[in-house]
Protein backbone atom coordinates (compact mmCIF):
# COMPACT_ATOMS: atom_id res chain seq x y z
CA UNK A 1 0.00 0.00 0.00
CA UNK A 2 1.19 3.23 -0.75
CA UNK A 3 2.76 5.46 2.23
CA UNK A 4 0.66 8.71 3.22
CA UNK A 5 2.77 12.01 3.92
CA UNK A 6 2.20 13.62 7.13
CA UNK A 7 0.88 17.55 7.71
CA UNK A 8 0.98 19.65 10.34
CA UNK A 9 -2.58 20.12 12.03
CA UNK A 10 -3.98 24.11 10.70
CA UNK A 11 -6.03 26.12 13.35
CA UNK A 12 -8.48 27.99 12.25
CA UNK A 13 -11.10 30.57 14.30
CA UNK A 14 -14.29 30.71 11.78
CA UNK A 15 -16.24 29.92 14.19
CA UNK A 16 -17.16 31.37 17.87
CA UNK A 17 -15.17 28.22 19.53
CA UNK A 18 -11.62 27.99 18.42
CA UNK A 19 -11.62 24.53 16.47
CA UNK A 20 -8.67 21.86 15.52
CA UNK A 21 -9.01 21.34 11.99
CA UNK A 22 -7.12 18.01 10.54
CA UNK A 23 -5.61 19.03 7.08
CA UNK A 24 -6.05 17.48 3.89
CA UNK A 25 -3.22 15.01 4.21
CA UNK A 26 -2.72 12.77 6.70
CA UNK A 27 -1.77 13.50 11.03
CA UNK A 28 0.49 11.68 12.11
CA UNK A 29 -1.72 10.07 14.29
CA UNK A 30 -3.81 9.07 11.42
CA UNK A 31 -0.66 6.91 9.55
CA UNK A 32 -0.84 5.11 12.29
CA UNK A 33 -4.48 4.37 11.70
CA UNK A 34 -4.46 4.12 7.90
CA UNK A 35 -5.69 0.11 8.25
CA UNK A 36 -9.04 1.49 9.67
CA UNK A 37 -9.98 2.92 6.46
CA UNK A 38 -10.64 -0.54 4.79
CA UNK A 39 -13.27 -1.00 7.58
CA UNK A 40 -15.19 1.76 7.25
CA UNK A 41 -16.90 0.55 4.34
CA UNK A 42 -20.63 -0.09 3.91
CA UNK A 43 -20.71 -2.25 0.37
CA UNK A 44 -23.91 -2.88 -0.70
CA UNK A 45 -25.32 -4.58 -4.17
CA UNK A 46 -24.98 -2.03 -7.49
CA UNK A 47 -27.55 0.02 -8.72
CA UNK A 48 -29.78 -1.07 -11.28
CA UNK A 49 -28.35 -1.03 -14.85
CA UNK A 50 -27.78 0.92 -16.96
CA UNK A 51 -26.14 3.19 -14.74
CA UNK A 52 -25.11 7.04 -15.53
CA UNK A 53 -22.11 9.12 -12.86
CA UNK A 54 -23.47 12.49 -13.26
CA UNK A 55 -20.59 14.71 -14.00
CA UNK A 56 -20.05 18.74 -12.43
CA UNK A 57 -21.13 20.46 -15.30
CA UNK A 58 -24.53 19.14 -15.30
CA UNK A 59 -27.91 20.91 -14.03
CA UNK A 60 -27.10 20.70 -10.04
CA UNK A 61 -29.91 22.22 -7.50
CA UNK A 62 -27.29 22.57 -5.05
CA UNK A 63 -23.79 22.82 -3.68
CA UNK A 64 -22.53 21.22 -0.39
CA UNK A 65 -20.08 23.00 1.94
CA UNK A 66 -19.36 22.45 5.79
CA UNK A 67 -19.17 24.44 8.86
CA UNK A 68 -16.78 25.43 10.26
CA UNK A 69 -16.30 27.18 6.61
CA UNK A 70 -13.44 26.55 4.08
CA UNK A 71 -14.61 29.02 2.04
CA UNK A 72 -15.71 32.79 2.23
CA UNK A 73 -19.21 33.54 3.20
CA UNK A 74 -19.05 35.90 -0.10
CA UNK A 75 -18.52 33.06 -2.12
CA UNK A 76 -21.31 31.30 -0.21
CA UNK A 77 -23.60 34.59 -1.00
CA UNK A 78 -23.04 34.60 -4.73
CA UNK A 79 -23.83 30.46 -4.47
CA UNK A 80 -27.21 30.96 -2.50
CA UNK A 81 -28.06 33.03 -5.41
CA UNK A 82 -29.06 30.28 -7.72
CA UNK A 83 -28.79 27.31 -5.84
CA UNK A 84 -29.32 26.02 -2.41
CA UNK A 85 -26.65 25.38 0.21
CA UNK A 86 -26.49 22.12 1.87
CA UNK A 87 -24.52 22.50 5.03
CA UNK A 88 -23.20 20.25 7.04
CA UNK A 89 -22.86 21.17 10.83
CA UNK A 90 -22.96 19.45 14.50
CA UNK A 91 -25.73 20.39 16.04
CA UNK A 92 -23.86 22.02 18.65
CA UNK A 93 -22.46 24.78 15.74
CA UNK A 94 -25.87 25.40 14.26
CA UNK A 95 -26.49 28.59 15.36
CA UNK A 96 -22.84 29.66 15.03
CA UNK A 97 -23.13 28.86 11.33
CA UNK A 98 -26.16 30.53 10.79
CA UNK A 99 -24.64 33.85 12.49
CA UNK A 100 -21.91 33.28 9.95
CA UNK A 101 -23.85 33.17 7.10
CA UNK A 102 -26.51 35.67 7.61
CA UNK A 103 -23.81 38.15 8.44
CA UNK A 104 -22.00 37.44 4.98
CA UNK A 105 -25.22 38.20 3.45
CA UNK A 106 -26.18 34.78 2.85
CA UNK A 107 -29.66 33.72 1.24
CA UNK A 108 -30.98 32.09 4.16
CA UNK A 109 -34.26 30.94 1.69
CA UNK A 110 -31.27 28.98 0.38
CA UNK A 111 -29.65 27.14 3.33
CA UNK A 112 -30.72 23.48 4.58
CA UNK A 113 -28.88 22.47 7.60
CA UNK A 114 -27.70 19.15 7.33
CA UNK A 115 -26.76 17.94 10.76
CA UNK A 116 -24.22 15.76 11.89
CA UNK A 117 -19.94 16.02 12.86
CA UNK A 118 -17.76 16.17 10.29
CA UNK A 119 -14.42 15.93 10.64
CA UNK A 120 -12.86 18.64 7.70
CA UNK A 121 -14.37 20.73 5.28
CA UNK A 122 -13.37 19.02 2.19
CA UNK A 123 -16.55 17.74 0.94
CA UNK A 124 -15.38 17.41 -2.46
CA UNK A 125 -13.13 14.49 -1.10
CA UNK A 126 -15.46 12.82 1.04
CA UNK A 127 -19.13 13.93 -0.45
CA UNK A 128 -21.63 11.83 -2.14
CA UNK A 129 -21.20 10.61 -5.88
CA UNK A 130 -24.16 10.56 -7.67
CA UNK A 131 -25.35 8.59 -10.60
CA UNK A 132 -28.79 7.85 -12.73
CA UNK A 133 -30.05 3.88 -12.18
CA UNK A 134 -31.43 2.05 -14.07
CA UNK A 135 -35.04 2.86 -12.36
CA UNK A 136 -34.13 6.54 -13.57
CA UNK A 137 -33.90 7.68 -9.90
CA UNK A 138 -31.30 9.89 -8.97
CA UNK A 139 -28.90 7.77 -6.41
CA UNK A 140 -25.78 8.09 -3.93
CA UNK A 141 -23.52 5.60 -4.84
CA UNK A 142 -20.60 5.95 -1.86
CA UNK A 143 -16.85 5.08 -2.10
CA UNK A 144 -14.68 4.71 1.33
CA UNK A 145 -13.21 7.73 2.26
CA UNK A 146 -9.22 7.23 1.98
CA UNK A 147 -9.12 8.89 5.91
CA UNK A 148 -9.76 7.34 8.65
CA UNK A 149 -12.38 9.88 9.02
CA UNK A 150 -15.13 8.20 10.24
CA UNK A 151 -17.45 11.26 10.70
CA UNK A 152 -16.43 12.58 7.15
CA UNK A 153 -17.12 9.20 5.56
CA UNK A 154 -20.77 8.95 6.89
CA UNK A 155 -21.57 12.97 4.88
CA UNK A 156 -22.96 10.69 1.77
CA UNK A 157 -25.24 8.70 3.86
CA UNK A 158 -26.30 11.63 5.28
CA UNK A 159 -27.21 13.69 2.31
CA UNK A 160 -28.46 10.40 0.98
CA UNK A 161 -31.19 10.48 3.98
CA UNK A 162 -31.69 14.06 4.41
CA UNK A 163 -32.49 14.08 0.13
CA UNK A 164 -34.73 10.46 0.50
CA UNK A 165 -32.79 9.48 -2.12
CA UNK A 166 -31.75 5.84 -2.93
CA UNK A 167 -28.34 4.51 -1.09
CA UNK A 168 -25.70 2.60 -2.66
CA UNK A 169 -22.12 1.83 -1.69
CA UNK A 170 -18.96 0.16 -3.43
CA UNK A 171 -15.92 -1.21 -1.21
CA UNK A 172 -13.22 0.45 -3.16
CA UNK A 173 -11.36 3.91 -1.59
CA UNK A 174 -11.09 6.51 -3.33
CA UNK A 175 -11.80 10.54 -2.81
CA UNK A 176 -13.76 12.99 -5.23
CA UNK A 177 -10.75 15.15 -5.34
CA UNK A 178 -9.30 12.23 -7.36
CA UNK A 179 -12.08 11.83 -9.65
CA UNK A 180 -13.42 13.67 -12.42
CA UNK A 181 -16.28 11.77 -14.88
CA UNK A 182 -17.77 13.10 -18.51
CA UNK A 183 -21.14 11.66 -17.29
CA UNK A 184 -21.23 9.35 -20.70
CA UNK A 185 -18.99 6.64 -19.14
CA UNK A 186 -15.31 8.05 -19.11
CA UNK A 187 -13.71 9.51 -16.00
CA UNK A 188 -10.49 9.43 -14.80
CA UNK A 189 -8.28 9.44 -12.04
CA UNK A 190 -4.36 9.20 -10.91
CA UNK A 191 -3.05 5.61 -9.95
CA UNK A 192 -3.61 6.18 -6.21
CA UNK A 193 -6.88 4.89 -7.06
CA UNK A 194 -4.96 1.43 -7.85
CA UNK A 195 -2.06 1.76 -4.90
CA UNK A 196 -5.02 2.31 -2.32
CA UNK A 197 -6.78 -0.59 -3.18
CA UNK A 198 -5.70 -3.80 -2.26
CA UNK A 199 -7.46 -5.38 -5.06
CA UNK A 200 -6.13 -6.11 -8.50
CA UNK A 201 -6.44 -3.49 -10.75
CA UNK A 202 -9.18 -4.80 -13.05
CA UNK A 203 -11.18 -5.48 -10.25
CA UNK A 204 -11.21 -1.93 -9.13
CA UNK A 205 -12.00 -0.90 -13.16
CA UNK A 206 -15.14 -3.52 -12.67
CA UNK A 207 -16.24 -1.78 -9.67
CA UNK A 208 -15.97 1.45 -11.18
CA UNK A 209 -18.27 0.22 -13.97
CA UNK A 210 -20.48 -1.89 -11.58
CA UNK A 211 -21.01 1.18 -9.70
CA UNK A 212 -21.13 4.20 -11.57
CA UNK A 213 -21.14 2.55 -15.64
CA UNK A 214 -17.82 3.68 -16.26
CA UNK A 215 -16.23 2.19 -19.54
CA UNK A 216 -13.34 4.01 -19.83
CA UNK A 217 -11.15 4.58 -17.07
CA UNK A 218 -8.28 6.61 -17.29
CA UNK A 219 -5.83 6.21 -14.56
CA UNK A 220 -2.30 7.91 -15.11
CA UNK A 221 0.83 8.92 -12.88
CA UNK A 222 0.63 12.43 -11.25
CA UNK A 223 2.27 14.62 -13.29
CA UNK A 224 2.28 17.20 -10.19
CA UNK A 225 4.09 14.62 -8.02
CA UNK A 226 3.10 15.96 -5.13
CA UNK A 227 1.90 14.07 -2.12
CA UNK A 228 -1.59 14.24 -2.29
CA UNK A 229 -1.90 12.77 -5.77
CA UNK A 230 -5.47 14.41 -7.10
CA UNK A 231 -6.54 14.82 -10.18
CA UNK A 232 -8.50 18.52 -9.68
CA UNK A 233 -5.12 20.06 -8.85
CA UNK A 234 -4.18 19.81 -12.77
CA UNK A 235 -6.63 18.64 -15.05
CA UNK A 236 -10.16 18.90 -15.29
CA UNK A 237 -13.16 17.75 -17.94
CA UNK A 238 -14.97 20.61 -18.88
CA UNK A 239 -17.89 19.30 -20.46
CA UNK A 240 -18.33 16.14 -22.71
CA UNK A 241 -15.64 17.16 -25.39
CA UNK A 242 -13.59 20.00 -23.69
CA UNK A 243 -10.61 19.15 -21.32
CA UNK A 244 -8.22 21.26 -19.34
CA UNK A 245 -4.83 20.91 -18.36
CA UNK A 246 -2.50 23.01 -16.28
CA UNK A 247 0.63 24.74 -18.82
CA UNK A 248 3.72 25.60 -16.86
CA UNK A 249 7.54 26.71 -18.37
CA UNK A 250 10.31 24.27 -19.35
CA UNK A 251 11.76 25.04 -16.49
CA UNK A 252 9.58 23.74 -14.35
CA UNK A 253 10.68 20.36 -12.90
CA UNK A 254 7.33 18.44 -13.63
CA UNK A 255 7.56 20.22 -17.13
CA UNK A 256 7.69 17.15 -19.31
CA UNK A 257 5.26 15.41 -17.42
CA UNK A 258 2.71 17.75 -17.35
CA UNK A 259 2.94 18.54 -21.25
CA UNK A 260 3.08 14.11 -21.38
CA UNK A 261 -0.85 14.39 -19.47
CA UNK A 262 -2.01 17.12 -21.83
CA UNK A 263 -0.81 15.07 -25.01
CA UNK A 264 -2.44 12.04 -23.32
CA UNK A 265 -5.90 13.62 -22.61
CA UNK A 266 -5.67 15.41 -26.09
CA UNK A 267 -5.14 12.23 -27.75
CA UNK A 268 -8.00 10.29 -26.32
CA UNK A 269 -11.70 10.12 -27.62
CA UNK A 270 -14.43 11.25 -25.64
CA UNK A 271 -18.11 9.64 -26.13
CA UNK A 272 -18.04 9.44 -29.46
CA UNK A 273 -14.80 8.92 -30.39
CA UNK A 274 -13.74 11.97 -31.26
CA UNK A 275 -10.36 13.67 -29.62
CA UNK A 276 -11.08 16.09 -27.09
CA UNK A 277 -10.45 19.92 -27.67
CA UNK A 278 -7.88 20.70 -24.99
CA UNK A 279 -7.26 23.97 -22.88
CA UNK A 280 -4.32 24.68 -20.85
CA UNK A 281 -4.24 27.49 -18.24
CA UNK A 282 -0.57 29.09 -17.28
CA UNK A 283 0.44 28.13 -13.59
CA UNK A 284 4.07 29.43 -13.89
CA UNK A 285 3.95 29.32 -9.78
CA UNK A 286 1.77 26.25 -9.19
CA UNK A 287 -1.10 28.47 -9.29
CA UNK A 288 -4.33 26.31 -8.76
CA UNK A 289 -6.31 27.52 -10.94
CA UNK A 290 -7.71 24.33 -12.15
CA UNK A 291 -8.92 23.37 -8.89
CA UNK A 292 -12.52 25.63 -9.91
CA UNK A 293 -16.27 24.54 -9.62
CA UNK A 294 -18.34 24.83 -12.40
CA UNK A 295 -22.05 25.37 -11.00
CA UNK A 296 -24.62 25.87 -13.62
CA UNK A 297 -24.10 28.91 -15.50
CA UNK A 298 -21.58 30.00 -12.88
CA UNK A 299 -17.80 29.07 -13.00
CA UNK A 300 -15.74 29.92 -9.92
CA UNK A 301 -12.36 29.87 -10.18
CA UNK A 302 -9.65 30.08 -7.23
CA UNK A 303 -7.33 33.25 -7.71
CA UNK A 304 -4.07 34.53 -5.73
CA UNK A 305 -3.55 38.23 -6.45
CA UNK A 306 -0.92 37.30 -8.71
CA UNK A 307 -0.05 38.16 -12.63
CA UNK A 308 -1.50 35.77 -13.98
CA UNK A 309 -5.16 35.40 -12.77
CA UNK A 310 -6.46 37.69 -15.53
CA UNK A 311 -5.34 35.64 -18.12
CA UNK A 312 -6.53 32.11 -15.95
CA UNK A 313 -10.08 33.56 -15.91
CA UNK A 314 -9.93 33.92 -20.07
CA UNK A 315 -9.30 30.74 -20.14
CA UNK A 316 -12.58 29.40 -18.65
CA UNK A 317 -14.18 32.56 -20.90
CA UNK A 318 -13.17 30.90 -23.66
CA UNK A 319 -13.96 27.60 -23.03
CA UNK A 320 -17.48 28.49 -21.36
CA UNK A 321 -18.41 31.05 -24.04
CA UNK A 322 -21.86 32.93 -22.37
CA UNK A 323 -20.83 31.50 -18.87
CA UNK A 324 -20.49 34.02 -15.47
CA UNK A 325 -16.97 33.48 -14.37
CA UNK A 326 -15.87 34.60 -11.12
CA UNK A 327 -12.48 34.93 -9.06
CA UNK A 328 -12.42 34.24 -5.67
CA UNK A 329 -9.50 34.65 -3.38
CA UNK A 330 -9.03 32.62 -0.51
CA UNK A 331 -6.20 30.38 1.74
CA UNK A 332 -5.59 27.86 -1.16
CA UNK A 333 -2.79 26.31 -2.02
CA UNK A 334 -1.10 24.56 -5.13
CA UNK A 335 -3.18 21.39 -4.02
CA UNK A 336 -6.32 22.54 -1.93
CA UNK A 337 -8.63 25.17 -3.22
CA UNK A 338 -12.17 25.57 -3.79
CA UNK A 339 -13.06 22.68 -5.83
CA UNK A 340 -11.40 20.69 -2.77
CA UNK A 341 -13.93 22.25 0.09
CA UNK A 342 -17.68 22.26 -2.28
CA UNK A 343 -19.62 19.66 -3.86
CA UNK A 344 -22.11 19.70 -6.56
CA UNK A 345 -25.93 18.43 -5.57
CA UNK A 346 -27.54 17.18 -9.32
CA UNK A 347 -31.15 18.48 -9.51
CA UNK A 348 -32.76 15.00 -8.58
CA UNK A 349 -35.36 15.40 -11.31
CA UNK A 350 -33.12 17.47 -14.14
CA UNK A 351 -34.41 17.16 -17.64
CA UNK A 352 -31.36 15.62 -19.23
CA UNK A 353 -29.86 16.42 -22.58
CA UNK A 354 -27.50 14.83 -24.03
CA UNK A 355 -25.36 16.36 -27.09
CA UNK A 356 -22.18 15.92 -29.65
CA UNK A 357 -21.66 19.55 -30.37
CA UNK A 358 -21.21 20.05 -34.30
CA UNK A 359 -17.74 20.23 -35.44
CA UNK A 360 -15.81 22.62 -37.09
CA UNK A 361 -15.74 21.95 -40.67
CA UNK A 362 -19.47 20.48 -40.72
CA UNK A 363 -20.72 20.44 -43.98
CA UNK A 364 -24.48 20.86 -44.94
CA UNK A 365 -26.96 18.39 -46.19
CA UNK A 366 -30.09 19.01 -48.51
CA UNK A 367 -31.60 20.58 -44.75
CA UNK A 368 -28.87 22.84 -43.66
CA UNK A 369 -26.43 21.66 -40.58
CA UNK A 370 -28.04 18.64 -39.67
CA UNK A 371 -27.79 17.42 -35.39
CA UNK A 372 -29.92 15.26 -32.71
CA UNK A 373 -30.17 15.43 -29.01
CA UNK A 374 -31.15 12.95 -26.63
CA UNK A 375 -33.94 14.48 -23.91
CA UNK A 376 -34.71 12.82 -20.80
CA UNK A 377 -36.96 14.19 -17.97
CA UNK A 378 -36.39 12.22 -14.48
CA UNK A 379 -39.36 13.98 -13.67
CA UNK A 380 -41.44 11.85 -15.51
CA UNK A 381 -43.62 14.85 -16.30
CA UNK A 382 -43.55 14.36 -20.01
CA UNK A 383 -41.64 16.21 -22.52
CA UNK A 384 -43.12 19.54 -24.15
CA UNK A 385 -43.16 18.64 -27.99
CA UNK A 386 -43.37 22.08 -29.23
CA UNK A 387 -40.76 23.46 -26.89
CA UNK A 388 -37.79 21.19 -28.47
CA UNK A 389 -36.11 23.82 -30.26
CA UNK A 390 -32.34 24.48 -31.29
CA UNK A 391 -31.47 28.40 -31.69
CA UNK A 392 -28.49 29.78 -33.65
CA UNK A 393 -27.26 33.16 -35.07
CA UNK A 394 -23.82 34.27 -36.25
CA UNK A 395 -21.50 36.07 -33.96
CA UNK A 396 -22.69 39.34 -35.21
CA UNK A 397 -25.90 38.87 -34.99
CA UNK A 398 -27.88 40.49 -31.97
CA UNK A 399 -30.75 37.74 -32.36
CA UNK A 400 -31.35 34.23 -32.25
CA UNK A 401 -33.37 32.21 -35.17
CA UNK A 402 -34.75 29.01 -34.10
CA UNK A 403 -36.05 25.49 -35.64
CA UNK A 404 -38.07 23.23 -33.97
CA UNK A 405 -36.69 19.84 -33.30
CA UNK A 406 -38.59 16.67 -34.05
CA UNK A 407 -38.51 13.13 -32.36
CA UNK A 408 -37.01 10.37 -33.65
CA UNK A 409 -39.09 7.83 -35.35
CA UNK A 410 -36.98 4.69 -34.82
CA UNK A 411 -37.91 2.87 -31.43
CA UNK A 412 -34.95 2.58 -29.68
CA UNK A 413 -34.18 6.29 -30.23
CA UNK A 414 -37.75 7.38 -28.65
CA UNK A 415 -35.87 9.54 -26.80
CA UNK A 416 -33.86 11.58 -29.61
CA UNK A 417 -34.61 14.57 -31.53
CA UNK A 418 -33.52 15.50 -34.57
CA UNK A 419 -33.03 18.77 -36.59
CA UNK A 420 -31.31 21.15 -38.32
CA UNK A 421 -29.44 24.62 -38.59
CA UNK A 422 -30.12 26.58 -42.06
CA UNK A 423 -26.51 26.31 -44.17
CA UNK A 424 -24.48 28.74 -44.73
CA UNK A 425 -23.69 30.86 -48.31
CA UNK A 426 -19.91 31.49 -46.91
CA UNK A 427 -18.19 30.23 -44.35
CA UNK A 428 -18.30 31.07 -41.22
CA UNK A 429 -18.55 30.58 -37.60
CA UNK A 430 -22.70 29.67 -36.03
CA UNK A 431 -22.94 29.85 -32.67
CA UNK A 432 -26.37 27.61 -31.30
CA UNK A 433 -27.39 25.86 -28.76
CA UNK A 434 -30.48 23.49 -28.30
CA UNK A 435 -33.40 24.10 -25.77
CA UNK A 436 -36.55 21.89 -24.53
CA UNK A 437 -38.88 22.01 -21.41
CA UNK A 438 -40.89 18.89 -19.80
CA UNK A 439 -43.92 19.41 -17.77
CA UNK A 440 -42.17 20.09 -14.32
CA UNK A 441 -41.75 23.48 -15.50
CA UNK A 442 -37.66 22.91 -16.35
CA UNK A 443 -36.80 24.33 -19.16
CA UNK A 444 -33.07 23.29 -20.05
CA UNK A 445 -30.16 23.87 -22.62
CA UNK A 446 -27.21 22.53 -23.95
CA UNK A 447 -25.07 23.92 -23.18
CA UNK A 448 -26.58 24.97 -19.41
CA UNK A 449 -25.29 28.69 -20.48
CA UNK A 450 -23.88 30.38 -23.92
CA UNK A 451 -23.96 28.83 -26.67
CA UNK A 452 -21.29 26.03 -28.94
CA UNK A 453 -19.83 27.28 -31.76
CA UNK A 454 -18.91 25.47 -35.12
CA UNK A 455 -16.83 26.65 -37.84
CA UNK A 456 -19.37 25.45 -41.03
CA UNK A 457 -18.77 25.50 -44.71
CA UNK A 458 -21.00 26.41 -46.75
CA UNK A 459 -23.62 25.34 -49.31
CA UNK A 460 -23.31 24.34 -52.85
CA UNK A 461 -26.87 25.45 -53.55
CA UNK A 462 -26.82 28.57 -54.50
CA UNK A 463 -23.99 28.26 -57.06
CA UNK A 464 -26.00 28.55 -60.16
CA UNK A 465 -28.32 31.08 -58.64
CA UNK A 466 -27.65 34.68 -60.63
CA UNK A 467 -27.39 37.88 -58.99
CA UNK A 468 -31.33 39.42 -58.91
CA UNK A 469 -33.12 35.79 -59.86
CA UNK A 470 -34.78 35.59 -56.94
CA UNK A 471 -37.23 33.36 -57.95
CA UNK A 472 -34.19 31.45 -59.82
CA UNK A 473 -36.68 31.57 -63.12
CA UNK A 474 -33.36 32.54 -65.35
CA UNK A 475 -34.52 35.85 -66.25
CA UNK A 476 -35.04 39.44 -64.55
CA UNK A 477 -38.60 40.21 -64.17
CA UNK A 478 -41.08 42.00 -62.13
CA UNK A 479 -41.39 39.47 -59.60
CA UNK A 480 -37.68 39.57 -58.40
CA UNK A 481 -38.31 43.11 -57.55
CA UNK A 482 -41.18 41.79 -55.59
CA UNK A 483 -39.33 39.80 -53.87
CA UNK A 484 -36.63 42.11 -53.44
CA UNK A 485 -38.70 44.51 -52.29
CA UNK A 486 -40.17 41.82 -49.15
CA UNK A 487 -36.78 40.85 -48.22
CA UNK A 488 -36.19 44.74 -47.58
CA UNK A 489 -39.08 44.98 -45.86
CA UNK A 490 -37.15 42.23 -43.29
CA UNK A 491 -39.32 39.07 -44.96
CA UNK A 492 -37.25 35.73 -45.98
CA UNK A 493 -37.90 33.51 -49.21
CA UNK A 494 -34.97 31.33 -48.14
CA UNK A 495 -31.11 31.27 -47.92
CA UNK A 496 -30.68 31.60 -51.97
CA UNK A 497 -32.88 34.21 -53.06
CA UNK A 498 -31.13 36.11 -49.49
CA UNK A 499 -27.43 35.50 -51.05
CA UNK A 500 -28.26 37.17 -54.42
CA UNK A 501 -30.24 40.09 -53.14
CA UNK A 502 -27.19 42.36 -52.63
CA UNK A 503 -27.40 44.04 -56.24
CA UNK A 504 -24.66 46.26 -55.89
CA UNK A 505 -22.64 44.37 -53.73
CA UNK A 506 -22.33 46.74 -50.27
CA UNK A 507 -22.82 44.29 -47.88
CA UNK A 508 -26.19 45.33 -46.93
CA UNK A 509 -29.83 44.62 -48.72
CA UNK A 510 -31.49 48.27 -48.55
CA UNK A 511 -33.96 50.34 -50.78
CA UNK A 512 -31.23 51.16 -53.49
CA UNK A 513 -30.55 47.77 -54.16
CA UNK A 514 -34.44 47.87 -55.31
CA UNK A 515 -33.67 50.94 -57.86
CA UNK A 516 -30.47 48.85 -59.29
CA UNK A 517 -32.77 45.83 -60.15
CA UNK A 518 -35.64 48.18 -61.30
CA UNK A 519 -32.90 49.57 -63.41
CA UNK A 520 -31.21 46.38 -65.24
CA UNK A 521 -35.13 45.29 -65.78
CA UNK A 522 -36.19 48.02 -67.45
CA UNK A 523 -32.65 48.71 -69.50
CA UNK A 524 -31.55 45.21 -70.03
Amino acid sequence: MRPFTFLILLSIGISDDPIVELPIGLTEDEMLRVHEIYSMGRETDPPPTPVRNVAEYERMQGVLIRYPFGISTEMISEMSEDVTVYCLVSSSQQSSAFNALENGGVNLDNVEFVIGSTDSYWTRDYGPWWVVDGDRNMAVVDFTYNRPRLNDNDAPLKMSNHLEVPFYASDIVHTGGNYMTDGLGISASTDIVYTENSIPDEDVDSLMHGYYGIETYHVVDDPNNTYIDHIDCWGKYLSTTKVLIREVPESHPQYDEIEEAAEYFSNSLNKWGEPWELFRVWTPGNQPYTNSLILNEKIFVPITGGSWDDEALTVYENAFPGYEVLGFSGSWESTDALHCRTKGIPDLQMLQIIHNPLNDGSEPDINGYSLDALFDDLSGTGLIEDSMKVFWKTPGAETWDSNTLSRSSAPEEQNVWTGSIPAIVDSGLIQYFVQGADSSGRIEKSPLAGWHTFFAHPTEACDEWLIGDLDNSGELNIIDILLLSEIVNNNSFGLCPQSISDINNDDQTTVVDIVFLVNIVLNP
